[in-house]
């Protein structure tokens, strides 16, 4: 458990974590991590086994620990298909049953992947009321630490709460030979943290929400470090994937010890869900979830630098105003890197901003022009000031 007081209304934070470690040759620390497991089922797909699976398999085999282990195929979704297929298999599906007895189940679920690895064990995890921990292979996403799980049912796209892993495992060996858009995707979803945070602040203002300071400010920190480094990305260094990883678990532990992920996201990634959904929807393979992070963060911040030039509200200019230097920052990374922007309809893009204000009751730039009338004016000027950037 990490614990600390704060001066927040909350006034303390916990977060029901045991540990992480982000470092070159982590993963031969997973026996550590482990002792006091005595049966751990470990949960991949093709890919990631071949990355990392075959490593953990082995050191679970050697410590005596592993008591199932489940493949799953290439490139799952976080759907029906998949849960279900950890959660009939979390156990040998063939076992005689004890008719006097629940099922035999593992202590420990052992996850090695990333986005979707992560969050269907995480669900399974907490609907079946035993702990998971992750051993990361890529760097693409923020929702290591997180407690809800972005799920595809009942044809939409939502998080469900769920719970936290025990213990993070990254070795930065393995994850900076990540496919290259992958480590775009992750740099891209921290970037989002500047409207999340931005979105997170207006909700306080004009909304009356919960606010940390110093959670938020610790988030902002950590983006910054992950932008001041990230040209470094092209060398696959090792220093830089380190501190994406380290602003994951910053964000992470910031919904943790909040119980929501207002530290992590705000309009910005619910038009990216937006994007996911329709993909899937219409049979395709939806894009990396941070370069859609991306470009909405990007088509967010423009939306909010209209704002500045347009609101006669001093308080909210100078609020806006504390992040304009960020959004240019993130802009000339965009183009300097050639980050992929995976939505260029002009079309899709506004339809997908208007469907973001039905998709979670969460207070942020989308409601606050909603509310005056002003939201399909700036959907509309906001998304081709950005394709014409495209």
């Amino acid at each position: 458990m990490i614990s600390f007081r704060c001066d927040c209304t909350l006034g303390e934070h916990k977060a029901p974590v045991d540990g992480y470690v982000i470092e070159s040759g982590a993963i031969n620390k997973v026996s550590q991590f482990v002792e006091k497991y005595s049966k751990v089922c470990m949960i991949c797909d093709e890919t990631t086994y071949q990355v990392a699976g075959n490593k953990v398999e082995a050191i679970l085999n050697n410590t005596g620990k592993l008591y199932s282990k489940v493949v799953l195929p290439k490139n799952p979704l976080p759907n029906y298909e998949t849960i279900g297929n950890i959660l009939v298999h979390v156990t040998n599906p063939k076992n005689e049953s004890d008719i006097f007895e629940y099922s035999p189940l593992p202590d420990l679920i052992l996850a090695v992947g990333s986005g979707t690895i992560n969050d269907s064990c995480r669900l399974v995890s907490y609907r079946i009321g035993i702990p998971y921990s992750i051993v990361c292979t890529a760097p693409s996403m923020d929702g290591y630490l997180s407690a809800g799980s972005p799920t595809l049912f009942d044809n939409t796209k939502a998080t469900i709460k769920a719970t936290t892993p025990k213990f993070v495992i990254a070795d930065t060996e393995i994850m900076k030979d990540a496919p290259w858009d992958m480590l775009l995707a992750g740099i891209g979803d921290m970037f989002g943290k500047y409207t999340g945070i931005l979105d997170w602040e207006l909700a306080r203002d004009y909304n009356q929400d919960y606010y940390c300071n110093k959670i938020a400010n610790d988030v902002i920190d950590a983006t910054n470090k992950c932008l001041e480094l990230g040209y470094e990305m092209k060398n696959r260094s090792a220093h830089c994937i380190k501190s994406i990883m380290e602003g994951f678990v910053v964000t992470g532990l910031g919904m943790a010890y909040t119980g929501n992920s207002r530290p992590a996201s705000g309009a910005e990634h619910i038009v990216a869900h937006a994007w996911e959904l329709e993909d899937v929807q219409n049979g395709e393979k939806p894009n990396l979830h941070g370069l859609e992070v991306c470009e909405g963060t990007r088509l967010i911040a423009e939306m909010y630098m209209m704002l500045l030039e347009r609101t006669d509200d001093q308080h909210l200019k100078d609020l806006i105003s504390k992040y304009v230097p960020y959004f240019k920052k993130v802009e000339e990374y965009c183009v300097k890197m050639n980050v992929p922007s995976p939505v260029k309809d002009a079309n899709r893009i506004k339809k997908s901003i208007l469907k973001a204000l039905t998709m979670r009751d969460r207070y942020t730039i989308l409601f606050y022009l909603n509310d005056r009338g002003l939201l399909e004016e700036y959907a509309n000027e906001a998304t081709d000031r950005l394709v014409n950037r495209l």
